[in-house]
């Protein structure tokens, strides 16, 4: 049985915030990987790579999945879980 304790609310950790849509989805696109497959990504109209390579790095060290990441050209980002 586990161990109960009643305790006030503002001696509680704050919830952590939930993953956008986006985040979503690009973590179960990460989870659903097996050992030879890499993700291709390419940013949205008007976003640069560079900002979609932050977010993947932001969103996987949040969720607490290592990736790697590079780039060939301007236009697409492959990332490949670890």
């Amino acid at each position: 049985m586990p161990r109960i304790e009643v305790i006030k609310a503002s001696d509680a950790p704050a919830a952590p915030p939930k993953l956008s849509k986006t985040a979503e989805q690009l973590v179960n696109a990460l989870n659903s990987l097996k050992k030879d497959e890499v993700l291709k990504l390419q940013p949205d109209e008007g976003k640069s790579l560079r900002g979609l390579k932050t977010s993947v790095g932001r969103i996987s060290s949040r969720v607490g999945i290592k990736v790697e990441t590079w780039n060939v050209d301007d236009q697409t980002l492959y990332v490949r879980k670890l």
